[in-house]
């Protein structure tokens, strides 16, 4: 039995699941919190959450967006970034602010999103043509998907847009409406002109796995045998069919620390152009397997990254594959330590430093 020993603060785990060639194996994944200020300071949480172990949606997951993503996928492509958080107008009377996630990577490359969001607007029919009304003034609105383009025909069930089932502003086309109301948060260049318009929806949150694009990412569903149960995905899948970001949110590369996140206009009191900026901390797990006395390095990876800017806190989420068969019966151990820990801090009760991988044998995790 392979056993999860973890000398760390953070949250960990192992768990079944099956590598990118559909082979089955454990992964351990875990999980380091931080708590950020307004001034950019960054410590570690009292507590780390636990991992996220399934999807979570608002409400009905048919008719609401994602509250939580699970975090306990065998693996992603490079690494992605999602962001919970309110957009805050910095004057009651504002009627439009924008939120903007940028990202400055150690190896000199930026990344920057920045969303639009307005107070209520309704389309009016004048002379033939359709026009804006509105926008009323702006009160403080969650960054979710219920307020970005999308939505369903209300005449049609079926009828519905796949990149958001959940949004609002659909209409079809003709001159018929059956959506009076325009989105609340939109993404440039593309912002909605007329009612017949299908921009991309806007949003800096994780995708359910059946929203699109995930559904083609993943695939079709893999033949299972009652007897047998295989990876659920078929060869055809892509690599990226655990990444829950929208596209525009995933890099090439998964985090190293070092990383300067830039957030604004998500803050009370602060206007759009105050930008708020946090280090990402650079961390040094170590993570390697104990077997038969002997001990194997592990190769984690951080492939993403959670902020929660209403709770001001940004979470470091990383995995690493381990093959094992569930029927293997030698005892084993994966260990989890934190490098980054002054060694005084990791010691047993005699007093001896422990290094990262010494043997424990006949001790339970």
């Amino acid at each position: 039995m392979l056993e999860l020993r973890n000398e760390t603060p953070w949250a960990a785990g192992l768990f079944p699941g099956w590598n990118r060639q559909r082979a089955f194996q454990l992964t351990a994944v875990f999980k380091a919190g931080f708590a950020f200020d307004l001034d950019g300071k960054v410590e570690a949480l009292e507590a780390t959450p636990d991992l996220i172990q399934a999807d979570a949606h608002y409400g009905d997951p048919l008719a609401t967006s994602l509250r939580e993503a699970s975090e306990i996928a065998p693996f992603k492509q490079g690494g992605e970034v999602y962001l919970h958080g309110v957009a805050h107008p910095a004057t009651p009377d504002q009627r439009m602010t924008e939120v903007a996630l940028g990202i400055a990577f150690t190896d000199g490359k930026t990344f920057k999103k920045v969303l639009r969001v307005f107070g209520r607007r309704q389309w009016q029919r004048r002379m033939m043509n359709d026009i804006v009304a509105g926008p009323e003034p702006l009160a403080p609105t969650p960054l979710i998907y219920e307020y970005a383009f999308g939505g369903r025909n209300p005449n049609d069930p079926a009828d519905r847009y796949p990149q958001n089932p959940v949004g609002m502003g659909l209409n079809g086309k003709g001159w018929k409406q059956f959506n009076s109301e325009l989105p609340r948060i939109e993404q440039g260049p593309g912002f909605v002109t007329r009612p017949t318009h299908k921009p991309a929806p806007a949003g800096f949150g994780p995708l359910p796995v059946f929203w699109q694009p995930r559904v083609d990412e993943y695939g079709e569903t893999a033949a299972q045998e009652e007897t047998s149960p295989a990876c659920p995905w078929t060869a055809e899948a892509e690599p990226t069919l655990h990444n829950a970001a929208p596209a525009d949110q995933r890099f090439a590369a998964p985090f190293t620390g070092g990383e300067e996140v830039h957030l604004a206009g998500c803050f009370p009191g602060l206007s759009p152009k105050q930008v708020v900026r946090l280090a990402i901390p650079r961390l040094a797990p170590q993570l390697c397997t104990v077997i038969d006395g002997g001990i194997e390095p592990l190769e984690p990876v951080c492939d993403t990254l959670v902020i929660d800017t209403e709770k001001r806190t940004l979470c470091l989420v990383w995995r690493a594959g381990v093959a094992w068969s569930l029927l293997d019966p030698r005892q084993a151990w994966v260990v989890l330590k934190d490098g980054t820990r002054d060694s005084s801090d990791r010691q047993d009760e005699d007093g001896a430093a422990r290094l990262p991988g010494d043997a424990v044998s006949g001790e339970s995790a």
